[in-house]
C-alpha cells in the first residue's frame, strides 16, 4: 500500500467516495474484457483480463483473494468481505458483499479494517492487516477474531503492513510484509500455537510484497508492485521453492510475469493459485486495488503456469 499511496495524490482532484453503510448486500457487477499489451512471460501464459466495475460504493480496494472450486473469496481495505461464484474464466455477475466485524458487532474504520490479505489453514480463515499491523481469525461469516501480533510487526510503516499471508504446506502460516525501499522483506511465519518466528526474505528488485499464495504444485506464488509518478506502475509475478526450513529460497526465486504502466496494468494486490483438477495446469489470478480512485480499475488478470 505505501507505494499506492503515491496513487492517490491523483485522487485528491477525484470526488470523494460515497458513504456505503454498513449491511450485507448483493452487489451487480459489470464484467469487460480487457487488453493487456506488452507485457512480458517467462513461464507462464496469459489467458484473461477484465475489468470489473459496479455502482456500489463499497466495491473497491480488493487486496486479498481466495479462489476454492467454485467459491471466490476477498477482503478489501476498507474491510468489507466479498463472495463470489466464477463464472468460466471470470466472476458472476452478482457477488456478495458484508463489512467486516468486531467481537461486538461493530464494524471498523480505515484504522482497524485495512485488510490486505488473506489465506486459509484447514477450516479457518485468516486475514493479515496494516496500520492496526496483525494477523486475525474470521469467525462465522463476518467477525474478525483474536489477533496475532509481534514486536517487529509494530516497527512496520503504518501504511507498509502485512501484504502477504499464505499457508505453508506444513500448516504453518507466513506473512511478508511489503517492505521499505532498500532493505529485505520482513517475514513472520505463525504456528498452529499462534506463535510468532521472524525472518526476512532477500529483495529481488525495487518491487514491494503486496500479496502471496502457496501452489498446489509446491511453489510460492508471490505479486509485487513498484510505482513512482515518473514511471508509473510496474508489476511483477514471482515463485520461490521452500528451503530446509520450510521457507521461501531465495535462491530458486523465478520471474514468471512483468507489466509495466503502458501495459495497461493496475495495482495489482491481490493472489490465488490454485487447480482445476489434477492434471490440471496452476491458474493464477491476480486482482487490483483501486484506491477508490477515479483514475484507476479493478482488473482480474489470469494466468496459466506452464
Amino acid at each position: 500500500m505505501r507505494a499506492a499511496a503515491a496513487l492517490l495524490a491523483a485522487a485528491l482532484l477525484a470526488p470523494a467516495l460515497p458513504a456505503a453503510g454498513h449491511e450485507a448486500r448483493t452487489v451487480a457487477l459489470t464484467i469487460s474484457p480487457l487488453d493487456l499489451v506488452g507485457g512480458e512471460y517467462r513461464g507462464a501464459r496469459l489467458t484473461g483480463a477484465w475489468r470489473l466495475k459496479s455502482p456500489e460504493p463499497a466495491f473497491g480496494g480488493i487486496s486479498g483473494v481466495l479462489v476454492e472450486g467454485g467459491d471466490v473469496l476477498a477482503v478489501t481495505d476498507r474491510g468489507w468481505w466479498i463472495e463470489a461464484a466464477r463464472h468460466g474464466e471470470t466472476l458472476a455477475s452478482e457477488i456478495a458483499m458484508r463489512p467486516m466485524r468486531r467481537a461486538d458487532g461493530g464494524t471498523f474504520d480505515k484504522s482497524g479494517g485495512d485488510a490486505e490479505s488473506l489465506a486459509r489453514r484447514g477450516d479457518e480463515v485468516f486475514v493479515g492487516f496494516e496500520r492496526d499491523h496483525r494477523v486475525a481469525r474470521r469467525v462465522g461469516t463476518d467477525t474478525i477474531g483474536g489477533a496475532i501480533r509481534a514486536p517487529a510487526m509494530e516497527r512496520m510503516p503504518s501504511n507498509g503492513g502485512l501484504e502477504a499471508l499464505a499457508t505453508l504446506p506444513d500448516g504453518r502460516l507466513i506473512a511478508i510484509g511489503e517492505g521499505r525501499e532498500g532493505e529485505d522483506f520482513p517475514v513472520f511465519v505463525i504456528d498452529a500455537a499462534d506463535g510468532v518466528t521472524e525472518s526476512r526474505l532477500p529483495r529481488q528488485s525495487r518491487h514491494d510484497m503486496t500479496g502471496a499464495d502457496m501452489g498446489p504444485d509446491g511453489w510460492l506464488y508471490v505479486v509485487q508492485r513498484h510505482f513512482s509518478m515518473l514511471t508509473g506502475v510496474s508489476i511483477r509475478v514471482r515463485r520461490y521453492l521452500l528451503g530446509d526450513d520450510g521457507l521461501p529460497d531465495p535462491g530458486t526465486a523465478e520471474t514468471l510475469a512483468a507489466w509495466e504502466t503502458m501495459s495497461g496494468i493496475d495495482n495489482m494486490e491481490a493472489i490465488a493459485a490454485f487447480r482445476d483438477g489434477p492434471q490440471a495446469p496452476v491458474t493464477l489470478w491476480l486482482l487490483s486495488d483501486d484506491n477508490f480512485n477515479a483514475i484507476q480499475r479493478t482488473i482480474l488478470v489470469t494466468l496459466e503456469v506452464e
